[in-house]
């Protein structure tokens, strides 16, 4: 090595430090011109690996969830698996087809569509089973609509019931009581639009919000 490369080498080793600088939480009213540490209060996920959950997991959690056989979650022109036909907008692989032999770093642009698809498919399931044979209902059990097709309750033990299960199902929890006001409101804003059949639309909106949240889609 040249003697002045390997002097100014040792130079920028001298600053060097192993030691890293104490973190400071400088608040949400801090300095504009720093930028602070302050989270936001924002809880800190307790997983340290995040993964997408991928075309089969979906599928597969989205049938156990919503006990629904594996094959009736969701096909295109009624035959074609969406797994199978968005498997690599899921994050899946196509070598065969597509010469896709490996999962893409990140989600691409058409991912968040491929999820709605699938998963608005599997809620429309769920709720034709438990609107057209209330007895046999899994989700919306005792939700009672009106002959204009509308919730006869919002505010009904049986609509928070239901909440509560959607979340349960998807994020294995129970949801706190600002997320399950905010989804029994959203009837009213349903309602608001004019849809010819609201109660059911409402069922699809907190189906969909619930189960292609990240908290769902993720694990």
């Amino acid at each position: 090595m040249r003697p002045e490369r390997l002097l100014l080498t040792c130079l920028l080793l001298t600053g060097c430090s192993d030691k890293l600088p104490p973190a400071v939480d400088l608040g949400p009213d801090a300095n504009p011109g720093v930028t602070p540490g302050w989270d936001g209060g924002v809880a800190k996920s307790q997983k340290g690996n995040l993964r997408f959950k991928g075309p089969e997991r979906l599928s597969l959690d989205l049938a156990q969830a919503l006990e629904l056989p594996a094959s009736s979650v969701c096909n295109e022109l009624g035959q074609y698996p969406c797994q199978t036909v968005h498997g690599v907008a899921l994050g899946g692989v196509d070598p065969y087809q597509h010469s896709v032999y490996e999962t893409a770093p990140v989600t691409g642009a058409t991912t968040p569509i491929a999820v709605e698809r699938t998963v608005l498919s599997a809620c429309n399931a769920r709720i034709a089973l438990d609107v057209n044979t209330p007895a046999a209902a899994v989700v919306f059990k005792d939700v009672v609509l009106t002959a204009e097709g509308k919730l006869a309750d919002a505010a009904s033990p049986a609509v928070a019931t239901a909440v509560t299960s959607l979340v349960r199902r998807a994020w294995l929890r129970d949801p706190t009581q600002d997320e399950r006001d905010t989804l029994v409101r959203l009837s009213a804003d349903v309602q608001a639009t004019g849809v010819a059949s609201p109660g059911a639309a409402w069922m699809q909106a907190a189906c969909l919000a619930v189960f292609s949240s990240a908290e769902a889609v993720f694990y």
